[in-house]
């Protein structure tokens, strides 16, 4: 395939504007991309991400013998500021211990070279697979325009790594269902974004994968037992307990997140409501999620609602996580090049595209993002080809039905 088919509608968001304003946010990325790691190197002696020195504070943690340190924010801090003296407060390691396990190798480089390349290659290899679903030429800027792409690589954080996780389970369900549920089954680096997979695979009758999945976590988590010995369970919930207490108490910034808790106690709301809310948001987006994947036959529908969903259920939802609206976004355009689109889609999909940016921005304007709206509108979308999937197949049966007592 070499071109986009011809929409059979004119529409504001055609080709060349849309080739314009993914140039023009290339550019401008670039530009500040570029101006924000040059001042960060003057000062700190880093370009730019700062999340990831926790990583390769955790890894230089492991490799000297001391796992559990990584779970000390003073061991975490006294190892950051060898790579970066004028750093701050760097972030707690809050992560698995089989995350440990994966970053284990990145400190064999210099923080300021592994960085680069642990962003490098992460985000290749999310935008293969992303080139993988729309293999059109024209398809180049949006991908490498995504503003999720950039946000993540700023950071310095795993959200293509995990992105590209989920992204190649969707794409492998279908034809290796076993390799599929690996990379369910790695997602467990990163828990509470793996949370509604065993609820839709259950509700899709995919037992191979949901099984493939179940056994990578024993074997993925006991194999970090294993190496670093059982003490760092404990070690690893005791951070996590902090870290929830740090994500309420706001010491973890909430302009810079994506959930409804922290959107709510970004509008000063109590953070009992605020949990409240959150649950009720959660339990309706779980079953969202279930009904869709129960009852729609359509890949991309279902990685919509579960991306949409899994982010509406977590409290604890960053906007450099929203890197995985890419994929939903790629799946869903791929079909809906083919087939035509629905009224509202492309304005949605549009603002989900742009929202990592748009939501970084909102929230350091005013403290509060609009992620859960963007989720909901996702969700709506997914809701509704489901219910015209299922009006479809109804109408094919009473029309199989009539043909057949006609015979």
């Amino acid at each position: 395939m070499h071109a986009l088919p011809a929409s059979p509608a004119r529409h504001w968001l055609n080709l060349r504007r849309l080739h314009t304003y993914c140039a023009t946010l290339i550019i401008a990325f670039t530009i500040y991309g570029l101006r924000s790691a040059w001042q960060a190197w003057r000062i700190y002696g880093q370009p730019n991400g700062f999340d990831f020195v926790t990583f390769w504070a955790a890894s230089r943690l492991t490799l000297n013998g001391t796992p559990l340190e990584a779970y000390s924010r003073e061991a975490i801090t006294h190892v950051a500021r060898s790579a970066m003296p004028h750093i701050s407060v760097p972030g707690a390691w809050s992560y698995p211990p089989n995350f440990l396990l994966l970053v284990e190798p990145l400190s064999l480089l210099p923080c300021p070279i592994a960085y680069p390349i642990f962003i490098f290659v992460t985000s290749a290899i999310f935008v293969l697979l992303l080139r993988r679903v729309l293999p059109m030429r024209q398809a180049w800027l949006p991908i490498l325009a995504f503003p999720g792409i950039w946000l993540n690589a700023g950071y310095g954080q795993n959200g293509c790594l995990t992105a590209a996780l989920v992204l190649g389970a969707f794409l492998l369900l279908k034809k290796r269902p076993v390799l599929a549920g690996v990379c369910i089954g790695m997602l467990s680096i990163k828990p509470h974004l793996a949370i509604l997979f065993p609820i839709a695979l259950a509700c899709a009758g995919m037992w191979t994968t949901f099984i493939a999945a179940a056994a990578t976590v024993v074997l993925f988590v006991g194999a970090s037992v294993a190496m670093f010995g059982m003490a760092v369970l404990p070690a690893f919930l005791h951070g996590l307990s902090e870290a929830n207490g740090h994500l309420a108490n706001g010491v973890l910034p909430w302009a810079e997140t994506a959930s409804l808790f922290t959107a709510l106690r970004g509008l000063h709301v109590a953070a009992l409501p605020a949990y409240v809310a959150q649950a009720c948001v959660a339990v309706a987006a779980t079953g969202t999620v279930a009904w869709v994947w129960l009852r729609s036959r359509e890949l991309d529908v279902r990685a919509m609602a579960l991306v949409a969903g899994t982010f509406l259920v977590s409290p604890y939802i960053y906007n450099y996580d929203a890197v995985w609206l890419g994929a939903p976004i790629a799946l869903f355009t791929a079909r809906a090049l083919r087939e035509g689109w629905q009224r509202w889609e492309r304005e949605i999909l549009c603002v989900a595209w742009l929202y990592p940016t748009l939501g970084s921005i909102t929230g350091h304007l005013w403290n509060v993002g609009f992620g859960p709206l963007v989720f909901m509108a996702l969700m709506f979308v997914a809701v509704r080809r489901t219910r015209q999937e299922m009006s479809a197949a109804a109408v094919a049966n009473q029309s199989l039905v009539g043909t057949n007592l006609g015979s």
